[in-house]
């Protein structure tokens, strides 16, 4: 008996630092696929997708995901164990092996009827809270324009209610979740009951010893944990569903660019960049600033001389940039967003000149 406990505790170890590799990897690998869709599509997943809707993907869609994967092997050996125990009590007890056999997914369909409503309500949920946090990127992005306005308070009633919505979903998802919880415990204590009940009617029968009962009682108390994964695989898939179709709204939008250059146009480190639409020469070594009455011109150019917009005007010492790799284009040019925002604090502090934001992009090569 020592030996199994030693044995049951170290797979136990091992067992949970496997799930926790596998939520883990999960979770920062789907991270890393919208991140990556992020950047390839640029421009074209703004126009289509809220950043609240790609935040929210990143911040919540991709835990439930790992989540799921976390869960995944333990219902396998979940199904392994009930598989196991079911032929141990068939051949002892062919009605106790038949009600293994089919109680245990008899109790797993009763709780369909609480899944789909539940897999609704979270869905509401996941809008509202992706819609939260749009609400509130768009008002920190237009921060200096509230304060001139005086539009402050109206946009902080709007997240106020918008708040108060995701609460309320999210008190219904509670009810339902809740249900679920208490199935969780509820059915498999009536299944073991079941069981107990059945198998002392074989012992007074004669059908079966008393010693067999024990071991029946052992069997079914056992069964409460594979019943118990069963049912929270089946809650944790509910939300992983959920995520996984937001997710691909993200990655369903294409890119306005797609790479169709070649390796072998590429020129050498330091080359100049010529926009040919507005004459713009950028030499290496030097710092170019420009300067527009319109801030649209300037990030215009910017986007042609990131190669955010195909346009075979600009070229990287003669060679056009539609002819080069995405990925070579850039390592070389980095275009950096700076929009300008102030926060709460003096006017001398929000303009410090560490702090000074820059007006429109500024492209500059590596």
């Amino acid at each position: 008996v020592f030996g199994i406990g030693v044995v049951q505790s170290a797979a136990g170890v091992i067992r949970h630092r496997l799930a926790v590799s596998n939520w883990l990897q999960a979770m920062f690998r789907t991270v890393q696929i919208v991140v990556r869709h992020t950047a390839r599509t640029g421009p074209a997943l703004t126009r289509k997708v809220t950043t609240g809707e790609v935040v929210s993907t990143v911040a919540s869609d991709a835990d439930h995901i790992g989540s799921f994967f976390d869960i995944l092997q333990r219902f396998v050996g979940a199904v392994v164990a009930y598989a196991v125990v079911a032929v141990v009590v068939l051949r002892t007890s062919v009605p106790l092996g038949l009600l293994v056999l089919i109680g245990v997914p008899l109790l797993v369909i009763v709780l369909a009827p609480i899944l789909r409503p539940l897999q609704t309500r979270q869905r509401a949920q996941r809008d509202a809270a992706g819609r939260l946090t749009a609400l509130g990127a768009d008002t920190v992005a237009g921060l200096r324009v509230l304060r001139g306005i005086g539009g402050e308070r109206v946009f902080l009633g709007r997240y106020r209610e918008q708040s108060r919505d995701v609460r309320n979903r999210g008190v219904r998802v509670a009810g339902l979740q809740a249900t679920l919880d208490a199935a969780q415990v509820l059915l498999p204590g009536i299944f073991v009951v079941l069981l107990t009940w059945l198998g002392a009617r074989l012992v007074l029968t004669g059908r079966i010893d008393a010693g067999d009962l024990v071991a029946f009682y052992g069997y079914a108390f056992f069964l409460v944990i594979p019943l118990r994964t069963a049912t929270m695989t089946v809650e944790r898939a509910t939300r992983a569903l959920v995520g996984t179709r937001r997710i691909l709204d993200v990655l369903g939008v294409p890119p306005d660019i797609h790479d169709r250059g070649s390796a072998d146009a590429a020129p050498p480190a330091g080359a100049e960049i010529v926009d040919a639409s507005s004459g713009l020469v950028i030499r290496p070594g030097l710092f170019t600033a420009l300067v527009s009455a319109d801030p649209a011109e300037t990030t215009a150019l910017a986007d042609r001389l990131g190669r955010f917009v195909d346009d075979d005007g600009v070229t990287l010492d003669g060679v056009p940039l539609v002819d080069l790799p995405l990925a070579d284009v850039r390592r070389r040019i980095l275009v950096s967003e700076t929009e300008p925002r102030l926060f709460t604090g003096t006017l001398r502090a929000g303009l410090a000149l560490a702090h000074l934001p820059l007006l429109g992009r500024l492209a500059h090569p590596r």
